[in-house]
Order: C-alpha cells, then sequence, then structure tokens
C-alpha cells in the first residue's frame, strides 16, 4: 500500500510540473489515480475485516468493515451482517443483520468486475448471500417463536417478507391468532379472526364457530322472537334449519291442533311446515268420521296434500295384513278380507300410508290401494318414518321421502334413519354424519358413532370418546376409554379404568372414582366404589352415601321403582326409599318394596302381601313374590310362574316357566313355546309357538316354525293362518 502511495505522489508532482496538461486534464487524471488509490486502501481494509472476523475479533472486524462501507458496499455489508447475526458477541441484532444482508445483496448486484473479483476471493457471492440470508431468515423466526405473540409475528412478516419462511411465520401467527378467538369464544372475535386473516387455514373452523356462536348468542334466551329476529338479520346462516325447528317446536310446544293452525298462519315459509300440516292432520282426524272428515276439507281448503285426503279418510281406519297364497304375498284387512292380491315376493307392514315391497327382487313402495307409488328400483327398502325412509341400491344406502326423491343418494355402506334431522353413515368402515337432505356435516372418521340425542352425539376414534354438537364440532375432545348418555345434563364416561359423570361441556360433575354406575331410574343411579354401593340423582349429586356392600348378581333389583330400591346388608335384604331412609315392617323376616298399595312380605319362609300399616292382605304361602304392576303380580310356586291380582285372587296357574304382561295381555312360556292370555287368564293361544308379536291393540301375530297366523285380541279368533 505504500508503494501505490509513492507511486502516486510522484505522478502528481510529475503533472504539475508539466506544460502538455491543461488544468482540467490535470485534475481529471489525479481524481482516477486517487480512486485508484482509494480501492486498494479500501480492499486492504476489507481483507483486515474478515481476517480479524476469522479470529472472532468482531471489534475490530466491524471497525474495519465500517471503514470500508461506502466504498466497498457489498463486501463490507456483508461482513457486518454475519457479525450482527452471531449472538456470540455484544453486537447481536437480527434486525441489523437483514438491514446489512439487503444491502449487501442489492449493492452486488450493481459491483464493478474488479470488485466482483476481489469479493470472490473473500468468498463473496450470490451463493454466500443466500445463504446467509436464509440463516437471518430463520433465526429470526425461532426469536419470534420464543414470544409466539401476535406482534412478534406480524414484525417477522412486515421486516422479513422475503423470506421463504414467511410463509410458516404467517401460519404461526394465524395459529395464534386463531387460539386467542377461541379463548374469547364469541362471534366477534371468530369475525375478526375470519376478517383479518381470510386465508388461514383455521378459517372453515373459525366461519363454522362463528356461525355457531352467531346463532348461540343471539337466541340464549330461547325465545321464538330470538329465533325470528336472527332468521331476518342472518337469512344465509347455515342454523337456519336449527332457528327455523325452534320457531317450531316452541310454537307448536302442547303439540294441540289451535298451535300447529296458528304456526301455520304464521310461518308459511318455515321448512316445518309440511310437518305441522300432518300434524295438525293427524290430531284433526284422530277419530275418523264422515262429519270430521268433512269439517276437515271445510275449514282447511289449503291443507297441501290434499291428493291423500280421498284415500286416506277411505283406508286410514283399516289395518292391512300381509298375507300369502303360493309363496306370493298380499294384505287382509282385519276381518281377514282380501285387500291388496298376492303379487309380491316380500312384503313390509303399512307405515304412514305406504308399504315397502318386492317384485322381481327389487323393492318398491305401494299405498293401501294397491298401486305402486315409488318404483321397484331398490335392492332393500325400510319403512317410512317421518315422512322418510332407508333404501338400498347396489349394496349402498340412501334416504327419499315419500315422493320417491333422492334426499341422500345411495353412496353410503350403512345409513341410519334421521335423527333430529341427522343421519350416521357408513363409507369406506369409517361412521361419520350427513343432514337429512343429504349435506356432509363431518368427515368420515369415526370407529363408533350413535345417532344425535338432544343436539349430541357420542363418537370414537381409535377406542376414544367424545361428544358432537349438531353443527358438527366437538363439544368434549376424543378422550374418554367410554361414554354414555345418563341424563339430558349429563353423560357416564370412563376414564384409566374409573367411571365418573360428566356435563355436556365436560366438566366433571361426579369425580372418576366409581367401578360401576347404572342406569337412572325414578332420579336414582346405582354407584359402586370399592365394592360398596349408593345412589346418585339425575344431577350428580350423591343422594344416598356410598355405604351399603355390592352383590352383582342382585344388580337388577338394586334400582328405584316407584320410590324404592332394595340393597342387601349382613345377608339382609333392605329396603331404601329415595332420601335412603330403611324401610321395613315388623313382624316379618323379610319385606319387599311398595308397589301399588301392596307391599310382598316373607313369614314362615313363604311370600305373601301386606298394606303400608304391616296388617297381611295376602296369605303367605308362595315360595316367591315380585311387585305389582298394572294390578297384578308374579308368583312363585316350587317351580312355576303364576299371575295374582290385588285381591290375591290366582288369574293364571303357577305352572309356567315365565310370563310377561304387554298390551293387556300376558305372554306365557312353557318348555320353550310360547302362548297367549288376556287380563282374565283366559287362554287365546296354547303354548305352541316360537314367536308372539303385538302389531296393533287389536291384533297379534304368532309363528310356529315357518307358519304364521293372526288373533283378533277382542275376539280371540284367529283371522288367518298359514297352515290353513
Amino acid at each position: 500500500m505504500k508503494f501505490f502511495k509513492q507511486i502516486f505522489e510522484f505522478v502528481i508532482a510529475s503533472i504539475n510540473n508539466s506544460i502538455l496538461f491543461t488544468s482540467h486534464l490535470k485534475k481529471t487524471i489525479i481524481t482516477g489515480l486517487g480512486i485508484l488509490l482509494a480501492i486498494n486502501i479500501y480492499a486492504g481494509q476489507l481483507e483486515k475485516g474478515y481476517e480479524r472476523l476469522k479470529i472472532y475479533d468482531y471489534f475490530k472486524a466491524k471497525y474495519y468493515f465500517e471503514k470500508c462501507l461506502k466504498k466497498q458496499t457489498a463486501g463490507a455489508a456483508y461482513g457486518l451482517s454475519v457479525i450482527y447475526s452471531l449472538n456470540n458477541n455484544p453486537f447481536y441484532n437480527l434486525d441489523s443483520a437483514r438491514v446489512y444482508i439487503l444491502l449487501a445483496d442489492s449493492s452486488l448486484k450493481i459491483a464493478k468486475s474488479k470488485q466482483l473479483l476481489n469479493y470472490q476471493q473473500l468468498g463473496i457471492n450470490t451463493k454466500s448471500l443466500k445463504a446467509q440470508k436464509d440463516s437471518i431468515c430463520d433465526k429470526a423466526l425461532k426469536q419470534a417463536s420464543t414470544f409466539s405473540s401476535l406482534d412478534a409475528y406480524n414484525a417477522y412478516i412486515k421486516k422479513f417478507s422475503y423470506c421463504t419462511q414467511v410463509n410458516d411465520a404467517v401460519a404461526l401467527r394465524n395459529s395464534v391468532a386463531y387460539d386467542e378467538a377461541r379463548k374469547a369464544n364469541t362471534a366477534s372475535a371468530y369475525k375478526n379472526f375470519i376478517d383479518h386473516y381470510p386465508a388461514a387455514k383455521e378459517l372453515n373452523d373459525a366461519s363454522n364457530r362463528y356461525q355457531e356462536r352467531l346463532y348461540e348468542e343471539a337466541t340464549s334466551d330461547k325465545k321464538i322472537t330470538s329465533y325470528e329476529n336472527f332468521l331476518q338479520q342472518q337469512p344465509e346462516s347455515p342454523y337456519k334449519m336449527q332457528a327455523e325447528k325452534m320457531i317450531y317446536n316452541l310454537a307448536t310446544a302442547q303439540k294441540t291442533i289451535e298451535q300447529y293452525d296458528a304456526f301455520i298462519k304464521k310461518y308459511p315459509a318455515n321448512k316445518n311446515i309440511n310437518d305441522a300440516w300432518r300434524e295438525l292432520y293427524n290430531l284433526y282426524m284422530k277419530n275418523y268420521s264422515e262429519q270430521v272428515y268433512e269439517k276437515f276439507k271445510a275449514t282447511y281448503p289449503d291443507y297441501p296434500f290434499k291428493n291423500e285426503l280421498e284415500i286416506d279418510y277411505r283406508l286410514q281406519t283399516a289395518f292391512l295384513l300381509p298375507f300369502s297364497v303360493d309363496s306370493l304375498w298380499g294384505f287382509i284387512n282385519e276381518d281377514g278380507k282380501e285387500f291388496i292380491k298376492p303379487a309380491y315376493e316380500e312384503v313390509n307392514l303399512f307405515t304412514e300410508a305406504l308399504a315397502a315391497v318386492s317384485k322381481n327382487g327389487k323393492f318398491g313402495y305401494i299405498n293401501k290401494s294397491g298401486n305402486e307409488v315409488i318404483p321397484f328400483l331398490y335392492d332393500d327398502a325400510e319403512p317410512f318414518k317421518n315422512n322418510v325412509a332407508v333404501i338400498s341400491k347396489n349394496k349402498k344406502y340412501g334416504l327419499i321421502n315419500r315422493n320417491g326423491e333422492e334426499l341422500i343418494p345411495p353412496i353410503y355402506d350403512d345409513l341410519s334413519e334421521p335423527s333430529e334431522d341427522i343421519c350416521m353413515a357408513v363409507l369406506n368402515e369409517k361412521s361419520g354424519y350427513v343432514t337429512r337432505y343429504g349435506k356432509k356435516l363431518t368427515d368420515f372418521s369415526f370407529d363408533f358413532a350413535t345417532d344425535f340425542k338432544d343436539g349430541f352425539a357420542i363418537v370414537a376414534t381409535d377406542e376414544k370418546y367424545g361428544l358432537l354438537n349438531n353443527t358438527g364440532i366437538f363439544a368434549i375432545e376424543q378422550k374418554y376409554d367410554a361414554l354414555f348418555y345418563f341424563s339430558n345434563e349429563l353423560l357416564k364416561a370412563e376414564l384409566n379404568g374409573k367411571i365418573g359423570l360428566i356435563n355436556f361441556a365436560g366438566d366433571v360433575i361426579l369425580p372418576f372414582e366409581y367401578e360401576s354406575i347404572g342406569d337412572l331410574s325414578d332420579n336414582r343411579a346405582l354407584i359402586v366404589k370399592n365394592k360398596k354401593c349408593g345412589f346418585a340423582d339425575a344431577k350428580g349429586k350423591i343422594a344416598i352415601a356410598v355405604t351399603y356392600p355390592y352383590y352383582p348378581d342382585v344388580v337388577n333389583e338394586t334400582q328405584f321403582v316407584n320410590g324404592y330400591a332394595i340393597v342387601k346388608q349382613k345377608n339382609k335384604t333392605i329396603v331404601l326409599d329415595s332420601a335412603g331412609n330403611k324401610f321395613s315392617l315388623n313382624g316379618y323376616e323379610e319385606n319387599g318394596r311398595p308397589s301399588e298399595g301392596l307391599i310382598a312380605v316373607r313369614q314362615n319362609k313363604k311370600w305373601g302381601y301386606a298394606d303400608k300399616t304391616g296388617k297381611l292382605k295376602i296369605t303367605c304361602k308362595y315360595d316367591d313374590a315380585n311387585d305389582f304392576e298394572n294390578g297384578f303380580a308374579l308368583v312363585k310356586i316350587n317351580k312355576g310362574i303364576g299371575v295374582i291380582d290385588v285381591n290375591g285372587k290366582s288369574i293364571i296357574a303357577t305352572t309356567y316357566n315365565s310370563i310377561s304382561y304387554k298390551n293387556n295381555f300376558f305372554i306365557v312360556n312353557e318348555n320353550g313355546k310360547s302362548g297367549l292370555l288376556n287380563r282374565d287368564g283366559n287362554k287365546l293361544l296354547d303354548t305352541n309357538y316360537d314367536r308372539i308379536e303385538f302389531l296393533s291393540d287389536k291384533i297379534a301375530s304368532a309363528t310356529q316354525g315357518n307358519n304364521l297366523l293372526y288373533v283378533n285380541l277382542q275376539t280371540g279368533k284367529v283371522i288367518w293362518s298359514s297352515g290353513n
């Protein structure tokens, strides 16, 4: 460097002493030589800066880089960027590192070839600059992530917009913003997120939650006016159907003709209008007569299903029964008269005036006139319920309405009938939910899924159970080993081998300390802990302390019926009332629960019945005696079971293996075969049948092998038998 300086001084002296150069030319040459000298001087400083940088002398390196920053901008700025990007020196500042690397990058693009050659020797090129930029971007993003705040990520996004990592920063920023919105859990918080972050991956979930909170906040008081205002203000809301359903439910809560009539007049555009019409019609025509029928037509000329009226009036009172001739099925009425000729391979009972029947291997629907109303297109078809039916085509399931229109196309491996307007569907061995109109509500990701009940459904994935609301959002995340409905407020949940009660928000109401929690009966449920039992109420509060021994073999008796339950203690039977008070009668070895004014009591090892004062009303002569129900009680002598009434009169002799009471009739079982008796104990069907089923309050069916018969429950006469 000293050599260049001596040459420079010599040249200048020579120029000044020469008469051959004009003053302008002298000035130009001197300036050029000065620049040349300066380049070499600064180049030396740049090299010294990098030499000091190699030995971590950041103070000297910074000094040299700053001295030559103006003349050797790209090289010096790069060096300064490196110093500021290292956290092992007091100058560490990623913002400054960013400023200098961008300066280096822009300066390198306009550097002269001689400078570029010098930079290249120092390892400064587009590749090294890119590596430094990437390093700074990574470090700055990690630094922002330590704060994990909106301000930190927004600052990064603004200052480091050139970084490829800016998309990661945006995603992290959006996640933080969405967490804040979820913590607030208000419509305004979700709306703010949606407005500010329209490209966020959480946008769809935020939109769903926004709509949910908007609906819940607007209708929190559960008043009709709130639902009306919501529909007026949010006509395109996905909760429109739910709001309309709530208006329908509230407006027709008493289910009277007057309420349905008022609803139809006030809400003609409500999607539940047809349901209201049908309910009104069913109520109005509850007792069919020509006079009532004509009055209905005159009162409601706008009834939308006029084409059904005449047919319905003529046929509604006719209960039709399947019958067969030569392997083909048709229908007879309650008198056994042919109503629809045998023409079908399979038939089902009529529901909602339609019956699913098959012909040529395909199912369709006919009305009670025998006319085809829905074509024979399906491999299988279920009965109509609430104006819809599940059908199957090509081993896939869908849903149709009474007009045969596909509400849900047959694309699912399985499909339930709608429950609260939502169907559980199976696709590729995974369950999910769709609305009754075919709109997908959730992904198909569940291994287990129940029907909706009171706005919720239990689902499970990988044996972890949670609770969905009717918008498809988790009300309780999937974390429990089992989950069951307990009451209209609570759920039974199992966690780590213990059972507790939680509410629909996931709050623990009864801690996870119990081996078993029974079903609710009479506002009481059995709870078991450490082989002791007690009872909880429907709200999860302990109603009777857990102090009694638990015997799994008598769990059915340990259930409240008519306000009383039976427990065991020291091999003694104890009757408890709902407050936990012990109920007993003096003078007896043992007693059962009060039922219909009588109490089963044991005296001298035999059972009879006493009243609440302890006065014996029915002699103790039975080996076992059940509670009274519907005026009857099952009693046992030796191994035979019979029935007595409240006066102790024998209605059915103690000769049967089992007896059940249904629809005011007794189904008795003897040696594995069933028979039918009326309330007076008179035999309608001998004990020859495999199965007896009540089809209506007038008709029962009985099967014996492949033979089928119908019996009139009022007269006891057989209407039709396939064996004849």
